[in-house]
């Protein structure tokens, strides 16, 4: 049986890909952070209305990707929106990882419901804002480019270089298992 990969292992491969050898090849248990509890608790208490559905388990084997969809908005016969909650601001614009892991959640939806994804939208819970974002050809090959790569890094039990954006390893939960970058 070939290797399941959650939207949020992609996200993280691209953010740092040695989250994938300390969660799939060491099994490492992390503890939350802080941003982890805050994002968990804004989604819980979440409320949702109208031809919105909430949190949505979707899993290919063929593609190899489980994932959550956090809102599901269905907009016309066999299309649907794609919407992720936020809790942080938005920034001048959107990293690529978490283009990426929208991008796998659209290819899911594709795959296993058959529905056309129309848009995917992020929501700010606390602001209420929404901002488009636009996935291209190019986000999805690069979750298959991801793929690829996690499945190499835990059949062959590859420890891969830390990130080249060390600021981001202050705030990791990983950061104790990283004996070489501090």
């Amino acid at each position: 049986m070939s290797i399941i990969f959650t939207c949020e292992d992609i996200r993280q491969y691209y953010y740092c890909p040695r989250k994938i050898y300390f969660r799939y090849v060491l099994r490492v248990r992390t503890p939350e952070t802080y941003k982890m509890v805050r994002g968990r608790r804004v989604h819980e208490n979440f409320r949702i209305d109208g031809n919105v559905v909430k949190d949505v388990y979707l899993c290919s084997e063929e593609l190899g990707i489980a994932g959550i969809i956090d809102l599901l908005e269905f907009v016309g016969d066999g299309v649907v929106n794609i919407i992720e909650i936020k809790c942080g601001g938005f920034g001048r614009r959107m990293y690529e990882d978490h283009k990426v892991q929208l991008a796998a959640q659209a290819m899911l939806v594709e795959e296993v419901l058959g529905l056309r994804v129309h848009k995917i939208k992020t929501l700010n819970a606390e602001t209420g804002d929404i901002r488009e974002i636009y996935i291209t050809e190019y986000h999805r090959e690069m979750v298959r480019r991801a793929l690829e790569d996690m499945r190499r890094i835990v059949e062959r039990e590859i420890v891969p270089e830390p990130t080249e954006h060390r600021a981001r390893c202050v705030d990791c939960e990983c950061r104790v298992f990283c004996i070489d970058v501090f």
